[in-house]
């Protein structure tokens, strides 16, 4: 009996297998692009568009980040790789690379583009209906990507699975022809088998933006023959497209209507083409690649619209494990969403999640536009707080370092106004933070963010006499924080001091600008809370070690922080400090012991996170996974790219000033040895402790991150910055 029972089950897995790719084949999907929009757009009652109102009201809705290696650049192929690519034109070249698609007969420089395909690729188009000319830049560029990059990987996917693609229309315009849907649906070796991307699909148009439009009937010739043979149709509708090549050209009421009228356009296209779908069996996707720029006065998050419709969609709010916020999906997530719905696994080298559909109660059009209005204001405050904040923090402790260098000749009101930057800057980060708790317009947000920052430091200074300013402002923050993770991380999607949804650097746990605000946070309130030396006894030294072992464990846990580089930094410096708990001059060789005994713990731990999860595993178990399956090859690459990000972030941010200040006035403290200094720390016992974990855990965040000085600066703002605080303090000289 034992002996059929491999065959057996071998046969009934290749009977399921084969009515699985059965199953796949009879579902078809057309993904449509509608360029340079914006959710404003469409949701502007204005705009006569019946079908895409349709598809959002019964499918599902999302808004897209759409950040790639260069704004504006490589969107589409973006979409096509599943992982952020680049494309960028050669210097000197009019000619986009990622829109050089052609049919394979269409005439370009003197021969047909399928020769000149062969010329440039050495391979013949063979059956193959249209062929992509630029694949050999776009491929070079992005071998030189710092992580892998698959140009064409959503392509070769369904070409594998023996499904069947097609792309239909065009965006050209009289400057020059843009089929970047092909750089979307191409395999590896930039062809697609099917379709009509050809310039007799655009009629001259006079009245519309560019002088050319889609010819309705042509292209809907073409989609009904794409739609026979293929199982997934990528369509560019083309007119947003071209209106917003010349958007620059015309006034901003003009540019307004001109929009409009081409979204209006685009809808009875799509519209016409979806009534030859059958009546079930299939689904669309709407996608924008590329937001466009805000009009002059206009607030504009670059959060892109998307919409999932059709008869196989559901009803409701798009999200992916890539965003774990309901509403929000990444650009990356297309690719994994195409094959998703063909019941194909997700490649390895995507980075990218398929979108899911969250159900709602009530109209999700209303959520939509209340989301969108946030975001607009957020980002827009988002703007000046990273502009006005850094460069607080660098005046604050370039300051402090200068007056500490003139000691006692340092003029009394200089140090007072020293002190009072300081003591705002303490506070900023949870001001900022108490202004995602409820929706506000901008005006109110950024009262909220720059009053709520004087107000707190001016009170927590003058409760405390003026010596430890520092100390409220950190205990307040190191608990808002640790109770919104905990609770869902509302007040930090919506700070705008943290991560943000539309530059797409963070969508969920904690960012590297508040986890270095928690570092330092936490232990500069847990120094102040412990009192002297003599009243902290065995009971309070026990709970200030549990209280910070807790705050490492949340800020890297996946479920909440997220973050592993500053969790292990926090570990690092936090175990610093519970050495002083213990001893009063702890040595290197203990410290070291620290740091072996953290990085030990995390290994342990990314491993038991890939063996548990498998392909639901944190960043760490998937870089895990990854050094499994290929190698130290794949955690060099990984160390690469973020100490390549690190670099650029010290030439450019202005965080690097202001942790360049706090090393300034450390250097100065440390040498100079101002008595005031001298002073604070014997009457705040516990601040040096503080100061040396806060120093060596923000040292581990600036290596272990790849914008770790932004977390480095945010960490020595209250380590160095308390005591250089302290040191500036006391009655004229």
């Amino acid at each position: 009996m034992r002996r059929w029972l491999p065959p057996a089950l071998a046969a009934a897995w290749l009977v399921a297998a084969i009515g699985i790719s059965c199953a796949a084949k009879e579902r078809k999907l057309v993904v449509a692009v509608m360029d340079g929009v914006a959710w404003h757009d469409l949701l502007d009652d204005r705009a006569q568009a019946p079908t895409l109102r349709k598809l959002a009201g019964e499918g599902a809705v999302g808004m897209m980040c759409v950040r790639t290696v260069r704004t504006g650049q490589g969107g589409y192929l973006t979409m096509g790789a599943g992982a952020r690519a680049a494309a960028s034109a050669p210097v000197g070249s009019p000619a986009d690379p990622e829109g050089q698609g052609f049919h394979t007969g269409e005439m370009v420089e003197g021969t047909t583009a399928g020769a000149r395909y062969q010329a440039y690729t050495g391979s013949v188009p063979g059956s193959d209906a249209i062929v992509h000319l630029g694949i050999g830049d776009l491929t070079r560029q992005n071998l030189l990507a710092s992580y892998p990059v698959r140009v064409g990987l959503l392509g070769d996917e369904l070409e594998r699975a023996g499904l069947r693609v097609a792309c239909v229309g065009n965006a050209d315009t009289l400057m020059g022809p843009h089929r970047e849907i092909v750089a979307l649906a191409m395999n590896q070796r930039g062809t697609v088998p099917l379709g009509n991307v050809g310039g007799g699909l655009a009629r001259r148009s006079p009245a519309t933006p560019g002088g050319l439009a889609t010819d309705r009937p042509r292209f809907l010739e073409a989609f009904a023959e794409a739609s026979k043979a293929a199982d997934v149709i990528f369509v560019e509708l083309g007119e947003t497209a071209r209106a917003g090549e010349y958007i620059e050209e015309m006034t901003p009421a003009e540019a307004v209507v001109a929009r409009r009228r081409a979204i209006e356009r685009s809808d009875r296209l799509l519209g016409d083409a979806l009534s030859m779908m059958p009546k079930e069996g299939w689904a669309v996707m709407v996608l924008t690649p590329v937001v466009r720029l805000a009009d002059p006065e206009e607030q504009l998050a670059p959060l892109a619209p998307v919409i999932l419709g059709g008869p196989e969609a559901q009803k409701g709010l798009l999200t992916s494990p890539s965003t774990r916020r309901v509403g929000v999906v990444v650009n990356t997530d297309v690719a994994a969403t195409v094959l998703e719905f063909f019941g194909l696994p997700r490649p390895a080298d995507t980075v990218g999640r398929a979108m899911a559909t969250v159900a709602v109660a009530g109209a999700t059009r209303q959520w939509l536009s209340s989301q969108v209005k946030r975001q607009d204001e957020v980002e827009a405050v988002r703007r000046y707080v990273f502009r006005w904040l850094p460069v607080l923090v660098a005046v604050g402790m370039w300051s402090a370092a200068l007056l500490l260098l003139l000691g006692e000749r340092a003029p009394y009101w200089a140090r007072v106004i020293a002190r009072g930057l300081l003591a705002v800057a303490f506070a900023a980060p949870v001001a900022a933070l108490l202004s995602g708790v409820y929706p506000m317009s901008l005006a109110v947000m950024g009262a909220v963010v720059a009053g709520g920052a004087v107000v707190i430091g001016l009170v927590s200074g003058w409760a405390t006499m003026w010596r430890s300013a520092q100390v409220a402002p950190a205990i307040m923050l190191a608990v808002a924080l640790i109770y919104d993770l905990v609770r869902g991380q509302q007040m930090l999607a919506w700070s705008p001091l943290s991560y943000s949804a539309a530059a797409g650097s963070r969508f969920y746990g904690v960012g590297n600008e508040y986890a270095g605000a928690l570092l330092g946070a936490a232990l500069v309130g847990v120094a102040g809370a412990l009192g002297s030396r003599a009243s902290a006894g065995i009971g309070k030294r026990l709970a200030a070690a549990v209280a910070l072992l807790a705050v490492a464990v949340l800020v890297g846990h996946p479920r909440f922080g997220a973050n592993l580089g500053v969790a292990l930094a926090c570990a690092i410096g936090f175990g610093v400090f519970m050495l002083y708990l213990w001893r009063d001059e702890p040595g290197w060789r203990e410290v070291a012991a620290v740091g072996l005994l953290v990085f030990g713990m995390v290994g342990a731990a990314a491993m038991a996170d890939v063996f548990l999860k498998g392909g639901d595993a944190s960043h760490v178990g998937m870089l895990a996974a990854s050094v499994k399956a290929e190698g130290w090859t794949a955690l060099w690459d990984t160390v690469s790219r973020k100490f390549a990000m690190n670099m650029l972030l010290v030439r450019t941010s202005t965080w690097s000033d202001a942790a360049l200040g706090a090393l300034a006035a450390l250097v100065v403290l440390l040498a100079a040895r101002p008595g005031r200094a001298i002073a604070a720390m014997r009457e705040q016992e516990w601040l040096q402790p503080a100061v040396v974990a806060c120093v060596i855990g923000a040292a581990a965040a600036f290596a272990l991150n790849d914008s770790g000085v932004v977390a480095a600066g945010m960490a020595l703002l209250f380590g160095v910055g308390a005591l250089g605080y302290a040191a500036l303090g006391g009655g004229k000289a």
